[in-house]
């Protein structure tokens, strides 16, 4: 508001400032007339009475008849504002004195004029004159006048000038009312100007201020003219475009927060809520039952024969598989229940409001409904099954972790008594399965690691075709011959059972240990190279040196892994070329950036690079460009139907004829009958690995019986 004032201070100054200095001006150049003008009027009338009275007093003064002088002093003191009249004769003696002069100096004779406090006065002379008349006049000498003989005399006349006064006071207070008027009238001109201008710049400054304050509906009416009607509307155009944008905007992100939102719930590939969220539910559920009530079951369900799908048609299929599944099992699901996605091809359901039977019915046809499925891709159609774990929830539950590791334990089991079926997991049969090493294989697997108790079991890669399996690319002519073994990976148990990589990989992955599984597998073939090498056997001849083949379980930190295997060389004397690591296809197809670096990286170290489980698809042929392996092994899958199935044998001679291209080679791994291997060599696949030649042996048995065949 002070701005605004302001700016109509401002404008009543331009407004009035031109008119207060040209009133002013004229009232100046005015007044200044008019009293000059009244000044000349006195001095004018003045001198005309003077120069009237004195010769109409010569004769009088001449011939010294004082009652005519005294009359003309009256009579010339009848006039307005005249205050004494003096006749003198030329002797100084006073012929007529009328009124009271003030003027002390006037006896003294001649013209003039003179001025005092209140009063003016005028003289002049009296001069005697002469009337000449020629008769006969010379045309040649001047005609005939007034000739001036000299003065006689002196009148004065005296002046009051308070009229004079009186006059001027009125014209100046008239010049002032008029220029108080003229500048009244101009300042309500201008104040009205000012007005008419500042009224809807304190609209705009208002509405602006409005929209400074985040109220964007504001608007100033539209009532000027001109440049500020234009301004109006510009305003009313701006605020209107600008709440029309912000609306926009508020509803863009209203909806991407919603969407994040549901994101952050759900599961992008099938819709289903994620792990997260389902935890979350399941605490209330929990806690819920700890407050005594409702009744809640959980079910883990984990796929049969999904990797298959992957393996087979890609990831893309496999994820096209999921979303069919998922609302498969939606639309089955009973209303109340939650049903989420936990990860991979694991599925969670809670269901509400029932007891252990009546939960076994409902899950019971959620595992018929998969197991009746057939997914079809391309020219492949697959079956799939459930094997699910289903838990109480009960209020002796500690928390949400507990409850969905029993779940997950009796999925397990489910698989383990040989898949496709439901497996309660009771918190009596806990001990059980403890004994069994089998309730978290996350933590077993940690304490394993920690204890150095993973062990290795070897089986070696025999030639399918001849006695001697030719050498591998990059070994020279003259090179050593070498022995390839497969190390894989085991867990022990708590019975003396070891589980396989299949079974505790994915808590591995949720626990984050992958990355120390791997580093435990990289030293642990690191030393079982130096052990072949340190191994005192004086009756063998040209034993060669070993190829020892490792899985990498993930690929992330490959600089921590490229650190190791430098370190342990160099700490164990050996070759890096000695050493041979496996990523699977499905890896390589789902991070190929990442398995390229650490190919790289590898070969850069003097290691060999094999990509395992290879052949569920020609467009897997593709990595092959981007990752020149040393080896290719084969997926069992696809060995297994090599004597019997005609795309198999197609498929292999295409990895064949690729390998003979880029100069790999090809293992077929599962060869387990001869009529896999005679099927293998028709086909020239030269390498291979099964229970035809031998059966996994822990590795330190294994080396014992390689060195005794050795000196055989």
């Amino acid at each position: 508001m002070s701005s605004l004032w302001r700016i109509r201070h401002r404008l009543l100054f331009l407004a009035l400032l031109p008119a207060a200095v040209l009133s002013l001006v004229l009232l100046s150049y005015f007044v200044v007339s008019g009293l000059n003008a009244l000044d000349a009027e006195m001095r004018a009338r003045g001198e005309t009475t003077v120069r009237s009275l004195a010769p109409a007093s010569e004769y009088a003064v001449i011939s010294g008849h004082q009652a005519s002088l005294r009359a003309l002093a009256e009579a010339t003191m009848r006039q307005p504002d005249v205050r004494g009249v003096g006749i003198m004769a030329l002797d100084g003696s006073i012929l007529a004195l009328i009124g009271t002069p003030q003027n002390p100096l006037w006896q003294r004779g001649g013209a003039g004029r003179f001025a005092g406090e209140g009063w003016t006065g005028f003289s002049e002379g009296i001069r005697r004159t002469m009337i000449e008349f020629e008769d006969y006049p010379d045309p040649s000498q001047p005609p005939e006048g007034e000739t001036v003989m000299g003065e006689v005399g002196t009148v004065y006349v005296e002046f009051s000038t308070a009229n004079l006064h009186a006059q001027k006071r009125a014209l100046i207070g008239s010049g002032l009312l008029i220029l108080c008027v003229g500048l009244a009238v101009a300042a309500a001109i201008a104040l009205r100007m000012a007005r008419g201008f500042s009224e809807p710049l304190r609209r705009l400054i208002a509405g602006v201020g409005s929209m400074g304050e985040g109220r964007l509906d504001a608007r100033v009416p539209e009532e000027s003219s001109g440049e500020l009607a234009i301004l109006e509307r510009g305003f009313n155009d701006m605020a209107r475009r600008l709440q029309d944008l912000l609306e926009t905007m508020e509803g863009r992100i209203d909806a991407a927060t919603a969407q994040l939102a549901f994101q952050a719930r759900h599961d992008p590939l099938t819709g289903l809520i994620n792990r997260r969220e389902f935890e979350r539910r399941l605490d209330e559920a929990l806690r819920a039952v700890k407050a005594g009530a409702g009744g809640y079951v959980l079910c883990f369900i984990d796929l049969d024969r999904f990797k298959t799908v992957n393996d087979t048609c890609g990831h893309i299929a496999g994820d096209e598989l999921l979303r069919q599944l998922a609302q498969l099992l939606q639309r089955r699901t009973r209303e109340g229940d939650v049903l989420a996605r936990l990860g991979g091809d694991e599925f969670g359901i809670l269901l509400s409001g029932c007891d252990e039977k009546d939960a076994l019915r409902v899950v019971e046809s959620l595992r018929r409904l998969v197991e009746e499925y057939r997914f079809g891709w391309q020219e492949h159609v697959f079956a799939v099954g459930a094997s699910i774990g289903m838990v109480v929830v009960d209020g002796a539950a500690k928390d949400v972790a507990e409850l969905l590791s029993l779940a997950d334990q009796g999925c397990y089991l489910a698989k383990e008594k040989g898949r496709n079926r439901i497996q309660v997991c009771r918190r009596e049969e806990r001990e059980f399965l403890v004994r069994r090493g089998e309730t978290n294989w996350a933590e077993c697997l940690a304490t394993a690691i920690e204890e150095n108790r993973l062990f290795f079991v070897a089986q070696a890669v025999h030639s399918l075709c001849r006695p001697e399996a030719p050498a591998a690319r990059g070994d020279q002519a003259d090179a050593a011959r070498e022995t390839h073994v497969r190390l894989m990976l085991r867990l022990p148990g708590a019975n003396g059972e070891a589980a396989p990589p299949s079974a505790f990989l994915p808590a591995a992955e949720r626990a984050d240990l992958v990355p120390a599984l791997d580093r435990w597998a990289v030293a642990a073939a690191c030393r079982a190279v130096a052990d072949f090498s340190a191994r005192d056997v004086r009756d063998v001849r040209d034993r060669g040196r070993l190829l020892a083949s490792v899985s990498l379980a993930g690929i992330g930190e490959a600089d921590a892994l490229f650190a190791l295997i430098e370190a342990e060389t160099a700490r164990l004397g050996i070759s890096p070329a000695s050493l041979c690591f496996s990523v699977g296809e499905a890896q390589a197809g789902a991070h190929l950036a990442e398995v390229m670096q650490l190919e790289q990286g590898l070969r850069a170290l003097g290691c060999r690079f094999c990509l395992e489980r290879f052949g569920s698809g020609f467009a897997s042929f593709s990595y092959l460009r981007h990752l020149p392996p040393d080896f290719v092994r084969i997926d069992p899958a696809i060995v297994r139907d090599a004597a019997t199935d005609r795309v198999s044998r197609t498929t292999l001679a295409a990895i064949r004829d690729m390998g003979r291209e880029l100069g790999f080679r090809v293992i077929a791994e599962a060869v387990d009958d001869e009529a896999i291997r005679s099927a293998l060599c028709a086909l020239d696949i030269d390498l291979g690995q099964g229970e035809l030649f031998d059966v996994p042996l822990p590795f330190a048995l294994w080396l014992d019986r390689f060195f005794a065949r050795a000196r055989t």
